[in-house]
């Protein structure tokens, strides 16, 4: 949503306490997120990624079946 804001809306916020293990489970996003203040936005669906299998060993016991 922010992407589509007036160039001079400031109020991009990315939280950096992600987990270590972020970009192990994730394929898609570019690594660093963040250049210079900025982010590209890509135009793949949804949220633009795809959680890959090593995500199924972070869930618990209960969600294991989340990636099926």
């Amino acid at each position: 949503m922010a992407a589509t804001l007036p160039a001079n809306y400031i109020a991009f916020e990315y939280p950096v306490a992600r987990p270590k293990w972020w970009y192990e489970i994730v394929d898609g996003l570019p690594k660093p997120i963040v250049v210079h203040s900025m982010i590209e936005v890509w135009d793949r669906p949804g949220l633009g990624v795809d959680l890959n299998e090593l995500a199924r060993k972070y869930l618990s016991e209960e969600d294991r079946d989340f990636l099926d």
